[in-house]
């Protein structure tokens, strides 16, 4: 047998200053009746409301409230299968880990406030298969569909704390790899969430997207930066700025925020495109996330224990109805 609530039987502790009060109470009663009583008499006389009836009630009364407590503990014992349907959508997140992204424009850098979005938008979820790609001038798979969001937050987005030092930024193979994650799941209805700064030097999105529109995928896209742009900083192994990065005419390159190529993937691909500089600003996203209508995804068989409350209660009730049954009669002299 367990209990759901197994705290509260420290509340049977209880019961040890009761009895103790009920005792002293018994006592005293004692000693107010031997006032009125001559001690010489007290065995002429019949006592209902005396020590084996005190005795007895306070004991029905102690009782009552042990099985009460124990019912509040919510007793368990057996178990009972339960066939449960989890519905839900099935989301992959594109995040780019280009070296744009160490761009500081949105401080501390854009990858960091790309992992804030990310996670804010999966502790708004309840039961929607999440997985992640992280991409650059390749893509690789860095969490597989999950319904573990705490193992996905873990594994997903504490990895992608740095950028890679792979360079350029390649859409289309983001695109590619979050199509196969899609290859075997049941849900009818697929999101992608690309998460990126908007520069795709290898240009290859356009076909991409007309595989992403035979498949029906529904595309949202995040601009991560600001209006305005902001130097590549280069670091060391212990992260501290050494320098920018410069083009082969020795010029510093400012990353801009593409938006309009990402503003297009998310019209063509049914989606809406957002500039976001602060994970407060994924309301309307979660919204729209929200108010889709979810798909069986699978299908699972749960144990859990019956609650076996209801017998202590009854006993209470049962005791504590028997209490308030006896009553005291009046002291009566015994005949003879």
């Amino acid at each position: 047998m367990t209990f759901a609530y197994p705290a509260v039987l420290f509340l049977l502790l209880l019961l040890i200053p009761f009895a103790m009060l009920a005792a002293y109470n018994f006592r005293k009663k004692r000693e107010i009746l031997r006032e009125f009583i001559a001690e010489a008499a007290e065995d002429r006389v019949v006592v209902r409301g005396g020590r084996e009836i005190d005795f007895f009630k306070t004991s029905l009364l102690l009782a009552a409230l042990a099985f009460f407590i124990l019912a509040l503990a919510r007793p368990q014992w057996g178990e009972r299968f339960e066939s449960m349907d989890i519905r839900g959508l099935e989301i992959v997140f594109l995040l780019d880990t280009s070296a744009s992204m160490n761009a500081e424009d949105l401080p501390p850098s854009r990858l960091e406030v790309a992992r804030n979005l990310v996670a804010a938008i999966v502790d708004a979820l309840r039961t929607d298969m999440v997985s992640q790609v992280n991409f650059a001038g390749s893509a690789y798979v860095q969490c597989p569909p999950t319904l573990d969001y705490e193992a996905f937050k873990l594994l997903a987005l504490a990895s992608a704390a740095s950028p890679d030092a792979e360079q350029g930024t390649d859409f289309a193979k983001a695109f590619a790899l979050g199509l196969r994650l899609f290859r075997n799941s049941p849900s009818s209805q697929k999101l992608m969430i690309l998460v990126t700064d908007g520069e795709d030097q290898e240009q290859g999105w356009p076909e991409a997207v007309r595989e992403l529109q035979k498949r029906k995928i529904t595309v949202f896209t995040v601009g991560v930066g600001a209006a305005g742009g902001a130097p590549i900083p280069i670091r060391d192994g212990s992260g501290r700025t050494t320098g920018w990065k410069k083009d082969t005419q020795g010029n510093i390159v400012r990353s801009q925020l593409d938006e309009t190529t990402l503003a297009s993937i998310a019209a063509d691909c049914g989606g809406q495109y957002y500039r976001l500089g602060a994970a407060s600003g994924i309301a309307p996203l979660i919204g729209i996330l929200r108010a889709y209508e979810r798909q069986q995804l699978s299908r699972k068989v749960k144990s859990r224990r019956i609650d076996r409350f209801a017998y202590p209660l009854l006993l209470a009730v049962l005791l504590l109805a028997g209490e308030m049954a006896l009553s005291d009669r009046r002291i009566a002299w015994r005949k003879g």
